[in-house]
């Protein structure tokens, strides 16, 4: 039985609508728990439950309900885990992506490309994947991480736009990707009011967490997140308890690292939104800061090893996978410092008797060390050393 629980903002409501989509009618004097006690006991019954994520307080209810009628099992669907002790969380991950080259014929079978083309055919009859518009459909999808929606939100822009053209719109993703389908939901209208359902059912620490952890570029590992997104004295914020959390909310996905560490990464379109949230905030430059100065840090600490040791392999892995961060570190520090987000800087130090010398000095000298940690990052992403005695 197909329970639709989208409408539904009371968690008090759940057992209610679940009786009535099942027929049980209500009795005077009993709780919708004790009538679906009562109508579902002996009996073989698979309930699927359809977007849950707004009545988590809810949960417990079906825990109960699960004790007590063991012929009852439970599909839910829920952007959020329930956190049951009967729970098996199966996640729907983003379609895979198609690895280039990208020609029609080596990609049309890809999911991704089917339903961009599926939708993009059911609004453009004429439309059709060739050789000419593979790359760009290709790229589309990955710039879109595979995720359904924003694809099927991007091809509904086919009318008006080429699949090249509609590539050079995709800077500002979150507002090119409106206009869906007006039969569905109004928060799956645009990519946006869907990040926002999201995002509404945060607390407000998870939120901060969640606009913070968008300064990373390419994902983290926890050492790092709890060194740039934890504040001194705010005590609001326990960022390892955020992780989980936002984890749970599908806000933020685990990986393992080529170091073999674990990771967090937010989707690149969802954390184009936390970085909105960010600036919003009003944290943008002290959390950019952080940022800057723990990977200038993790640089200078990786230097020595990089040139040789026994650790050598595993800094050049893990210098590796920060090369992002590192090369987002080093354009803030140097925007911070010159007002403009070049990455390099004149190689002449400011001389001694010009004004404010010492602190142009010291500006330099942060910049270098910026440029010595990238090149150490670009060597452990790029560079395969060979696994040999060191003297």
């Amino acid at each position: 039985m197909f329970v639709a629980l989208a409408a539904q903002s009371d968690p008090n409501g759940v057992l209610p609508t679940v009786a009535s989509a099942l027929g049980i009618h209500e009795i005077h004097g009993q709780s919708s728990f004790a009538n679906l006690l009562a109508a579902l006991a002996g009996k073989h019954v698979l309930l699927v439950l359809d977007n849950f994520e707004q009545l988590t307080d809810a949960a417990p209810s079906l825990g109960e309900l699960l004790a007590q009628l063991p012929h009852l099992k439970l599909l839910v669907t829920s952007r959020a885990a329930l956190r049951l002790r009967a729970e098996h969380e199966i996640a729907i991950t983003p379609f895979e992506l198609p690895a280039p080259p990208w020609s029609a014929a080596a990609i049309a079978h890809n999911p991704a490309i089917a339903l961009f083309s599926q939708r993009a055919a059911a609004i453009l009859p004429t439309f059709a994947l060739t050789d000419t518009n593979a790359t760009a459909i290709a790229e589309i999808c990955t710039r879109l991480d595979g995720l359904p929606l924003a694809i099927e939100l991007a091809a509904t822009r086919i009318k008006l736009l080429s699949p090249q053209l509609l590539l050079q719109r995709l800077n500002n993703r979150l507002d090119l990707l409106t206009r869906g389908m007006r039969d569905m939901p109004g928060r799956h209208q645009t990519l946006r009011n869907t990040i926002d359902w999201s995002y509404s059912l945060l607390e407000a620490h998870e939120q901060q967490s969640f606009a913070r952890l968008a300064v990373f570029v390419g994902g983290g590992t926890v050492e790092a997140a709890e060194a740039i997104c934890g504040v001194e004295g705010d005590g609001m914020i326990d960022v390892l308890l955020g992780l989980q959390s936002l984890t749970d909310k599908s806000l933020l996905r685990q990986t393992v690292g080529e170091d073999g560490m674990p990771r967090f990464t937010l989707l690149e379109l969802i954390r184009e939104y936390g970085f909105e949230q960010l600036v919003g905030s009003g944290e943008i430059t002290m959390i950019r800061g952080q940022h800057a100065a723990y990977y200038l840090q993790l640089g200078e600490q990786a230097a020595p090893e990089l040139a040789g040791g026994q650790a050598q392999i595993a800094w050049f892995a893990r210098i590796g996978a920060e090369l992002d961060n590192i090369r987002a570190a080093l354009r803030n520090h140097w925007r911070s410092v010159c007002g403009r987000p070049h990455l390099w800087c004149g190689r002449s130090t400011p001389r001694g008797d010009q004004p404010g010398a010492a602190a142009l000095r010291a500006r330099h000298g942060s910049i270098q060390r910026y440029k010595q940690c990238y090149m150490a990052a670009c060597m452990g992403r790029r560079a395969r050393p060979a696994h040999r005695s060191t003297y």
